[in-house]
């Protein structure tokens, strides 16, 4: 057989220590003759006890690199483990990644014959009684090896955290919290693995990987492996490893001048420049020219995904349910469409989505689905996603890789066009950008050692041919708009110079000098009509489509605020971003209303003709009637309320409803500058709760530690419920009592004080006692969480405030 990896490692026989007979034969099974450079690397070193650090260009085998040492440590150490204990824990960033190592380990066992369980445990569950079923499974049955994500492996071996919050450091706040029993015990592990470590991080896991730290025991073997190291994982570094070997990965390219790469050597990165509304059109001239091939589209946002994947869907491979009108329509669609895109000889198209708001058994399907489909059998096949699909996912004969937009996070693009060109294949990758400050990109990722080279720009004839050349015809972008306009306005501000000595005028032409800078970039590209022509075509599929409609508005809105959160905000500039061509780029029907549109150049988008939003149905019948009839009610109470106001039985609420107006501020701020001002608030209420539940922790602690009358004592012993009262209401009943305990041999001074009965009876007469004492054994258990939904609900009616709400007019979780 021949080998499936590049033939530069040793091969497997030569490692020290060696690997045992059942392994060696497993791995050639497998069809791997040689090593791979970090499976050389790294496998001596993780087997011989050493903790480790891997950073490797993605595809270059890390998963082997750590599942082959964690079976032959715990075959050489012969734990003999009991039913609940667990040997081996491996944590990965998301649940499709989790999938694809246990499955990898599955196929090593079942060849190697190790008899160790291995378990899956990861969250996305329907419900509760699934994430129960799942649960009461795993103690049944155990496990040696656990694969997980860490939010679920953090109920398994800390136990199901109920009515309390985790902070930072994987505390329990004192306001509450309470853990089940633990499901595995982790009190003789050998090894964990941190796979995609620094994503770990990025994602937010920091709390639950402390708690499950925590519950493991100090003497253990532990690994992080990632394609990208991040200053972050330093201080696991510092708490979770011992002095680690770091093992450093270099590709290098003897073509290029540059010597070192991030990527791997089979990898073509490609870069094109081209203005945003021709995103689409290059996109389906590049398939029409590479031939049946599987290609993955990554966009920064679900809502981008949810709308392209519906709109290619009825472009490309549409079916009688998505299309209105029946058969004849979706032929005259049909014939539209292969003036702009013909698929390559006897090929089908095939179009999937899959990001992280899908229900996981949607997710789950559409991962397996894409990776069933071969390469090169006739069969165009298509992935749209977000970045969850960008870390660690081996899917098979990936072709190429489109990158709509550069990723938010820097780190995730070389993830990204790693799905392509994995051990040691040849891929292709291809990122779209703006012209102007985008560029600036392919030098920040030279820097980063991964290079990249221009794209041709893809041009179509009038025959339907796709060419590289453009064509006669072509000629450069002029605006109309703006220059009949120009010699008026400056003429204008040479007038308010010299009225307001220039001051105004001045900042009014430094402001104009941006925006035209910002439009010459894109008057440098030749006008593109069969572009051009296209969107107007899917503008014409998108008013037929209700559904399509709203998830375009909220797909543009989406990308305008992701694009806002850029982490290297000093090359994606919202202020430079061409938000007008982004917007025809989405095939808007029109602009929607909001902040970020203010000051730019509106009258170059060109609204729907003859366009009336309400007329656009809904292609479920069943939705389409509900709707219509909303409509109707609206319409009849506006027609009422007008009738009233004509006839002047409404004249004081209309006064009263203007005052209301005048009092209203104008909310001038952008939908991205506020969410900052939330989120800043939220943090340091946040803050506030965990200094005053720490000081009052402390307290109370300190306080039932310093009472030593055996009364009291037998008497909190006795109604475990009233202790808990007493240190939820934070008054002077426990200090009473330490002091009662304390001065019990001073009658005197015990008698200026309340009596033990007094301060029980006091306590038991509150109304969260007797709610609480009245509720079932369950209930009792939480009354931290009655205690906190009582202080919220003081705190929404002293503050009844509306929060603004986007309503698309529809649910990821329908069925289609």
């Amino acid at each position: 057989m021949d080998s499936v990896v590049p033939s530069f490692g040793r091969p497997w026989s030569a490692l020290q220590p060696a690997l045992s007979e059942p392994m060696l034969s497993a791995i050639c099974s497998l069809g791997f003759e040689n090593m791979t450079p970090v499976q050389e690397a790294t496998i001596p070193a993780f087997s011989q006890n050493r903790d480790v650090i891997v950073e490797a260009a993605t595809g270059s085998g890390k998963t082997l690199s750590f599942l082959i040492p964690i079976l032959e440590l715990l075959q050489r150490k012969k734990l003999r483990l009991t039913h609940t204990q667990v040997g081996a824990i491996i944590i990965s960033p998301t649940r499709e990644l989790a999938r694809q190592t246990f499955t990898v380990l599955l196929e090593l066992l079942k060849l190697t014959g190790l008899p160790y369980i291995p378990h899956l445990v990861v969250g996305g569950s329907s419900s509760a009684t699934n994430t129960a079923d799942e649960m009461s499974v795993l103690k049944e049955t155990g496990a040696d090896i656990l694969v997980g994500t860490p939010g679920r492996l953090e109920d398994v071996l800390c136990g199901r955290l109920r009515n309390g919050k985790k902070t930072k450091a994987g505390m329990i706040t004192a306001s509450g919290g309470l853990r089940g029993k633990p499901s595995a015990s982790a009190a003789k592990l050998e090894v964990i693995v941190l796979d995609e470590a620094d994503r770990l991080l990025d994602l937010g896991f920091e709390a639950s990987l402390t708690a499950i730290f925590s519950a493991l025991p100090k003497q253990r073997r532990t690994g992080l492996f990632s394609a990208t190291m991040t200053e972050a994982l330093g201080q696991l570094v510092r708490t979770g490893l011992r002095n680690p070997v770091r093992v450093q990965v270099q590709v290098h390219d003897r073509n290029t001048a540059c010597s070192e790469r991030r990527i791997p050597a089979s990898l073509s990165i490609r870069y094109m420049v081209c203005p945003p509304d021709r995103k689409l059109a290059q996109i389906l001239r590049l398939i029409q020219t590479a031939g049946p091939l599987k290609y993955i589209v990554y966009f920064s946002t679900c809502a981008a995904v949810d709308y392209f994947y519906r709109l290619l869907r009825r472009m490309l491979c549409p079916a009688q349910a998505i299309v209105p009108g029946g058969k004849r329509t979706m032929k005259e669609e049909k014939e539209r469409l292969r003036e702009y895109f013909t698929a390559p000889t006897s090929s089908s198209v095939s179009v999937h989505s899959l990001h992280g708001q899908m229900v996981q058994s949607k997710r789950q399907a559409t991962y397996e689905s894409f990776s069933a489909i071969p390469s090169g059998e006739n069969e165009v096949a298509l992935l749209l996603c977000t970045d969850v699909a960008s870390r660690g996912l081996d899917i098979p004969d990936v072709d190429c890789v489109i990158q709509w937009d550069p990723p938010t996070d820097p780190k995730s693009f070389a993830h990204r066009c790693g799905r392509t060109a994995r051990a040691g294949k040849n891929g292709q990758a291809l990122v779209f950008l703006s012209p102007g400050a985008e560029e600036t990109f392919i030098d920040f990722m030279a820097l980063r050692k991964i290079p990249m080279t221009p794209a041709d720009y893809l041009w179509q004839s009038a025959d339907g041919s796709v060419t590289e050349e453009p064509p006669a015809d072509a000629k450069i972008i002029e605006d109309s708009s703006s220059s009949d306009d120009g010699e008026e306005e400056e003429e204008e501000e040479e007038e308010e110079e010299q009225e307001n000595g220039g001051g105004e005028a001045a900042k009014k032409k430094k402001k104009k000098k941006k925006r035209s800078r910002n439009h010459d970039q894109l008057c440098k590209f030749p006008a593109d009509t069969r572009s051009d022509a296209l969107l107007e075509l899917v503008r014409g599929l998108v008013v037929t489509d209700r559904d399509i409609y709203e998830r375009g508005k909220l797909a543009f809105v989406s990308f305008v605020q992701s694009y806002s959160k850029h982490e290297a905000s000093y090359i994606f500039r919202l202020k430079e971003l061409p938000i007008i061509e982004v917007a025809k780029g989405f095939a808007l029907l029109h602009l929607p209303s909001m902040p970020e549109l203010r000051g730019r150049p509106v009258s170059r988008f060109i609204p729907y003709a003859n366009l009336d939003t309400d007329a656009i149905p809904l292609l479920d019948s069943k939705r389409e009637a509900s709707r219509l009839e909303k409509l109707e009610k609206a319409k009849a109470a506006a027609a009422a309320a007008a009738a009233a106001r004509a006839s002047g039985l409404v004249a004081d609420a209309d006064n009263d409803s203007d005052k209301k107006k005048k009092k209203k501020k104008n909310n001038t701020e952008a939908w991205t500058d506020a969410k900052e001002a939330k989120d800043r608030t939220r943090e340091r209420k946040l803050k506030r709760i965990k200094r005053r539940d720490a000081v009052a922790s402390v307290e109370e602690a300190r306080l039932m530690q310093e009472i030593e009358d055996p009364k009291v004592l037998e008497a909190l012993a006795k109604d475990p419920l009233l202790a808990k009262q007493m240190i939820n209401r934070r008054d002077k009943s426990l200090r009473d009592i330490k002091e009662m305990s304390s001065n019990s041999g001073r009658p005197a001074a015990a008698a200026e004080k309340r009596s033990l009965d007094e301060i029980i009876a006091d306590a038991r007469s509150s109304k969260r006692y007797a709610s609480a004492s009245s509720s079932s054994e369950d209930e009792e258990d939480s009354w931290e969480v009655m205690a906190r939904k009582e202080a919220i609900r003081k705190k929404l009616a002293a503050k009844n405030k509306k929060r603004f709400t986007f309503n698309p007019g529809f649910s990821d979780d329908e069925e289609e």
